[in-house]
C-alpha cells in the first residue's frame, strides 16, 4: 500500500513538472497553427489566448502515469487486463486527436459526438461497462444491453460536461483536479492500481497547468484538454466503481462528478423546453448548442469577480466529493441516491441564483426603453413590439 501512494505521488509531481515546463513550446505550436481565441464572442478576455493547452495536459499525464507504472511490480495489476489497458489508450487517443483538430480547424458537433461514441465502444469491447445496477429494495438488476446504452452514456456525457464546463481561467482544470483527488483516495482504499496511477496523474497535470491557466490565463486547456480530462476521468471513475461494492456501482462517480454532469443535463433540459413550438428534431438539436447558460456564466451576474466565482464552484464541487466518498466508505446505496437528491437541488439552487439578477435587470430594461419612448412619443411602436414578442 505504501509503495502504491509512493508511485502515485511521484507520478503527480512528474506530471505537474511536464505540463508546467512544457508551457512555452505548447504556446508556440498553438500560435503557429493559429489556435488562438480572441476577444469576443463566449469569451470575454482583452487579449488572444492560445488554446491547445491539452498538449502539455496530455504530456503530463503521459509521463506521471508511465513513471507510476515502472515503479510496480506486475502483481498490482492483477484485476486489470491488457485488452482494457489498450482500450484506454486507444479511446483517450482519439478523444484527444479530435479536440485538438478542434483547437486548430474546428469539427462539426456530430463528428465530434461519433468520435466520442467510438472512444466509449472501445472501452466497452475490452470489457469495461456497467452489467449491473443496485437498486435498493429491488436489489441487483442485470441490465444486459442497456448496460452498454448506459457505460457509453455516462463517458460521452462526462467527456462533454468538463469541456463544457471550461469556461472561466482555472475553472475546468481546478474542478478535474479536485474530482481526481476524491477518486484517488476511493482507488487507494481499493488499492486500484491503474486508478491510482492515473487520478495521480490527471492531478499533477491539471496543478502544473493552473500554474499558466489561473487568472489571467495566459493559455487554455481547449477541446484538447477538456475532452481528455473528461474523458479519462469517466472511464477511470466508472473503472474505480465496477470494481467496487456492486451497491455503489454508479453512485460514487456520479456524486462526485456531480456538478458538472447535473449542470450540463440542466441546460440541455432548459434548452429542450424553452422554445416548445418548435419541432422536436429542433429541439433536440438545441440541446447541444454552446451557449452562456451553464452555472459559472449564470454566476457571473452575481458574483463581485471571475476569480470569486471559480472559488465558490471549487468548494461546492470539494462537498459533492466529499458525499462521494462517504458512499464510497458506507457502501449505502440509500444515502448515495438521497445526497444524488441533495446535489441536484444544489446545482438547482446555484443557477436560480444567477438567473434572478438577469431577470431582474431585463425588466428593468425594458421598462426604462418604455418610458423613455414614452417620453419622446413612441409609445405606440414600443406597445406593438411588446405585443409581438407576446
Amino acid at each position: 500500500m505504501i509503495l502504491l501512494i509512493v508511485a502515485g505521488i511521484l507520478g503527480a509531481l512528474l506530471a505537474g513538472a511536464v505540463a508546467s515546463l512544457a508551457f512555452p513550446f505548447v504556446s508556440r505550436i498553438a500560435m503557429s497553427v493559429r489556435a488562438v481565441d480572441y476577444p469576443g464572442g463566449r469569451r470575454s478576455q482583452d487579449e488572444a489566448i492560445p488554446r491547445m493547452g491539452g498538449i502539455a495536459i496530455a504530456a503530463g499525464i503521459a509521463a506521471g502515469a508511465t513513471m507510476s507504472r515502472l515503479l510496480l511490480s506486475p502483481q498490482w495489476f492483477w484485476n486489470i487486463t491488457t485488452s482494457e489497458l489498450w482500450a484506454l489508450a486507444l479511446g483517450t487517443t482519439l478523444v484527444f486527436i479530435i479536440g485538438a483538430l478542434e483547437d486548430v480547424i474546428g469539427v462539426s458537433a456530430i463528428q465530434r459526438f461519433l468520435v466520442q461514441v467510438a472512444a466509449a465502444m472501445s472501452v466497452v469491447s475490452a470489457g469495461l461497462s456497467f452489467d449491473r445496477l443496485y437498486l435498493p429494495h429491488w436489489g441487483e438488476v442485470e441490465l444486459g444491453v442497456w448496460g452498454t446504452l448506459l457505460t457509453v452514456s455516462w463517458i460521452v456525457g462526462v467527456t462533454n460536461a468538463i469541456n463544457l464546463l471550461d469556461g472561466l481561467d482555472g475553472l475546468a482544470g481546478g474542478v478535474a483536479a479536485i474530482i481526481a483527488t476524491s477518486l484517488l483516495i476511493f482507488a487507494c482504499i481499493q488499492q486500484n492500481a491503474l486508478a491510482v496511477i492515473m487520478m495521480s496523474a490527471i492531478l499533477g497535470a491539471c496543478l502544473g497547468f493552473l500554474r499558466y491557466n489561473w487568472a489571467p490565463a495566459k493559455i487554455y486547456m481547449g477541446d484538447s484538454g477538456s475532452l481528455t480530462l473528461g474523458f479519462l476521468l469517466a472511464v477511470i471513475s466508472m473503472h474505480s466503481s465496477i470494481k467496487g461494492a456492486a451497491a455503489v456501482a454508479i453512485l460514487v462517480p456520479l456524486l462526485a462528478l456531480g456538478l458538472p454532469v447535473i449542470d450540463t443535463l440542466l441546460v440541455m433540459a432548459v434548452r429542450f423546453v424553452e422554445k416548445p413550438q418548435g419541432s422536436l428534431v429542433r429541439r433536440f438539436a438545441r440541446m447541444f448548442q454552446a451557449d452562456r447558460n451553464h452555472v459559472h456564466h449564470l454566476l457571473a451576474r452575481t458574483a463581485p469577480g471571475r476569480k470569486h466565482i471559480v472559488v465558490v464552484i471549487y468548494c461546492v464541487a470539494a462537498s459533492f466529493c466529499m458525499m462521494a466518498l462517504v458512499v464510497a466508505v458506507s457502501r449505502s446505496a440509500v444515502l448515495g441516491v438521497a445526497l444524488v437528491v441533495v446535489e441536484v437541488a444544489v446545482v438547482f439552487l446555484m443557477r436560480n441564483m444567477g438567473v434572478q439578477p438577469k431577470a431582474l435587470a431585463l425588466s428593468l430594461d425594458q421598462r426604462r426603453e418604455v418610458r423613455e419612448r414614452f417620453l419622446t412619443g413612441k409609445d405606440k411602436e414600443v406597445e406593438l413590439k411588446y405585443a409581438q414578442r407576446r
